[in-house]
């Protein structure tokens, strides 16, 4: 059975997405019923009935004005209770480009030249005495762009301390979960860079908690609070938060998630107290915050893309300028979809998302106008294949459901 201890993901960018502006606002209760949307509407029905994915929510709208806004089966499958568009849901990596967004608007105005700026040693982004003992001292030339490119020299094929709160806790002598914080303390003190910085592209979840702790700096806030008053807000998203771990402790009107039955149905909690189902025990979500910590709406996505450049209405989040900076790929490193924050593909900026245990996430901003989010409340995937398993799921999840709303966009 395949080793769960990395348990947090973002997909390879399915093929389809690599060769894929006005203004508006919420209509709320209009798209549900119309008659053009009555096909994408059976193909939801229909992909979450033969996957046994308890629920899903899609929102999609054309040139900023949000036209679809739906949730399908069940938010709580038990109690029977139906999933709707105002259904919370946590959205795993998706959390990275609203991370990415709020250290562009803090740094906007020193740009690009912030991207060059080194996060650890004095003078760095990150000064903080608890961070000053390195095992590798090429962590003192990690930047900023190291951080938002997934090249800061982590690889998390070979260590995930995301997901190894526990042990961290222990080492450090502390009481377990360890926070974000101790993460970055114990990874600098205790191991090695796997490759020099800026020379590779390696998916990190670690990079992007330094970046939460840079925000904090920055902006004398905690992270959540930060993200909320300088990106969230402003984009018209009031409801999305942090979320917590068991299943007690969620939140009004969020969804239940809903373990694979093939996988593990009892792990160690990440507290280090007793353990439970993946979904409720694999995960800290105050220690993955800006890597993987957010709560909110397939609709507040879609709010948050379409805000970055002001497509939706408001006031843009980013300058022009910003904006194509972040659509700018690191030349020196060999992964064409690494934007800032971003996977970038021919006409799209997107993010995928998926806990092993219960979400299963995706957000594409086309360049043709359509932007759309989808968040289901399981990722139902083989254990004895994993994450190759992925890819086949997302040709129905992703692929064919994009091709179902270009249809029904097509027919507005």
């Amino acid at each position: 059975m395949q080793d769960i201890s990395r348990r947090c993901f973002t997909l390879s960018i399915p093929s389809f997405l690599l060769g894929c502006a006005g203004r508006g606002t919420f209509s709320p209760g209009t798209a549900e019923s119309a008659p053009q949307f009555a096909a994408l509407n059976r193909y939801m029905v229909r992909t979450i009935g033969e996957l046994q994915i308890p629920g899903a929510s899609l929102c999609v709208a054309h040139e900023g004005r949000i036209v679809f806004s739906q949730g399908f089966g069940w938010a709580d499958r038990d109690a029977r209770v139906p999933l709707t568009r105002r259904t919370l849901m946590r959205i795993a990596s998706i959390s990275k480009p609203i991370t990415g967004m709020v250290v562009l608007k803090l740094f906007e105005d020193e740009l690009p030249g912030a991207l060059e700026r080194k996060v650890f040693g004095p003078g760095g982004l990150l000064p903080d005495a608890r961070y000053a003992a390195v095992r590798d001292r090429r962590v003192l030339d990690i930047t900023l762009r190291n951080l938002l490119q997934h090249s800061s020299g982590w690889d998390s094929n070979v260590y995930e301390p995301q997901y190894d709160l526990v042990t961290i806790a222990k080492a450090m002598g502390i009481p377990a979960p360890a926070s974000g914080a101790d993460v970055i303390e114990f990874m600098l003190r205790e191991r090695m860079l796997d490759f020099a910085p800026g020379t590779r592209y390696s998916y990190s979840n670690f990079g992007y908690n330094i970046l939460g702790r840079i925000i904090e700096r920055r902006t004398g806030m905690d992270y959540e609070t930060a993200t909320r008053q300088l990106v969230l807000a402003p984009a018209g998203i009031t409801a999305a938060r942090i979320g917590m771990d068991k299943l007690a402790e969620r939140f009004e009107g969020e969804a239940v998630y809903y373990d694979d039955p093939r996988w593990p149905q009892d792990v160690p909690s990440q507290t280090g107290i007793g353990s439970g189902k993946l979904a409720y025990a694999a995960f800290h979500l105050r220690s993955m915050d800006a890597h993987g910590g957010w709560v909110m709406t397939s609709t507040d996505l879609v709010r948050f893309v379409d805000a970055i450049d002001g497509r939706s209405g408001v006031a843009r989040l980013l300058k022009p300028s910003t904006v194509a900076l972040m659509q700018s790929p690191d030349p020196r490193i060999t992964a064409p979809a690494a934007g800032l924050s971003w996977a970038l593909a021919p006409g799209s900026w997107n993010h995928s998302g998926s806990l092993i245990a219960g979400t299963h996430s995706f957000l594409n901003r086309r360049s043709d106008g359509v932007t759309w989010a989808v968040i289901y409340n399981s990722f139902p995937i083989d254990p004895d294949i994993g994450m190759a398993d992925a890819q086949p799921l997302t040709e129905r999840t992703f692929k064919g459901l994009e091709a179902e709303l270009l249809k029904a966009i097509a027919g507005t």
